[in-house]
């Protein structure tokens, strides 16, 4: 399975994940472009991270469907020599290797592990409307997606409470009851909602103390905050909910997102270490 950062760079990753979330947002809200960003979320039909998004909507608020050059060469389109750059960041696949202790015929013995993280240069895309050449159907493209069924797999094994799976009424897509201690997840959801669902739901069990009688909208905009950084950190990018999902909750006052700034970050890199953990745990005793 695989994630972002190493244990040595994961606090700083997850301040830097976080730091971008309310600047961007804030300079949303503070232009007066929410409206506008939301129209421009649905029209772009590439799938990009949050912040990638913002970048091409500061740059080029117009765009509807970006690329690079080799992509646009692969459709048959040419990029024209005038065409402005959109600057973005490209991940880049990374390793090192270090060791870790498992337990073989009943002794401890150490052995070399290859760590895989991404890190990141600038590079840069190019709207459709900058191109030339072969007509493209421009179809609506939703989130969806079933390639994280691994890491579902290991949240319902990581989850402190039952996980089941329901035929729930419209709307919901899950919910975490405390006194049946039992999380429940929309049973026709893509596995990539049901991640994200579990995410959130696991951050209400574990993370969440506000009193929600009182205090839901802090309650709701802490968690999905906190769903968005451990999402984001193994690969799973839930902007499109996620950012939405805040902005409703804070109804666009990001004052609310920044005074919860530390709880936030502590909570989502102590989630990730636990479930980093949990994976060390079960290939040592599999070994």
């Amino acid at each position: 399975m695989q994630r972002k950062s190493n244990n040595i760079s994961r606090k700083d990753q997850t301040k830097k994940v976080f730091e971008k979330i309310v600047n961007n947002l804030q300079k949303i809200v503070d232009d007066g472009k929410y409206e506008q960003f939301l129209k421009f979320q649905k029209a772009l039909k590439n799938k990009y991270s949050f912040n990638n998004l913002i970048l091409i909507f500061s740059q080029f608020p117009e765009a509807t469907h970006v690329a690079g050059k080799g992509k646009w060469l692969k459709l048959n389109r040419n990029v024209r020599k005038d065409a402005q750059k959109i600057f973005i960041l490209a991940p880049i696949p990374r390793n090192y290797k270090t060791k870790v202790k498992v337990i073989e015929n009943g002794e401890e013995v150490e052995k070399e592990k290859i760590v895989q993280y991404n890190a990141y240069r600038y590079t840069y895309v190019y709207d459709i409307s900058q191109t030339e050449g072969d007509e493209i159907p421009l179809t609506c493209q939703k989130l969806e997606g079933n390639d994280k069924e691994e890491l579902y797999e290991k949240l319902k094994q990581f989850s402190p409470v039952s996980v089941i799976e329901e035929n729930l009424e419209l709307g919901v897509n899950g919910y975490y009851s405390k006194s049946r201690k039992e999380i429940a997840i929309k049973q026709d959801l893509s596995i990539n909602h049901k991640v994200k669902t579990l995410i959130h739901e696991l951050t209400h069990c574990m993370y969440d103390d506000f009193d929600y009688s009182k205090d839901r909208d802090l309650s709701e905009a802490f968690v999905e905050s906190v769903t968005f950084i451990v999402a984001d950190h193994f690969y799973l990018d839930t902007s499109g909910y996620s950012f939405n999902y805040v902005l409703k909750w804070v109804h666009g006052d990001t004052q609310n997102v920044i005074d919860l700034g530390n709880k936030i970050q502590k909570s989502a890199d102590d989630f990730i270490q636990k479930i980093e953990n949990f994976e060390v745990q079960e290939i040592e005793l599999a070994a």
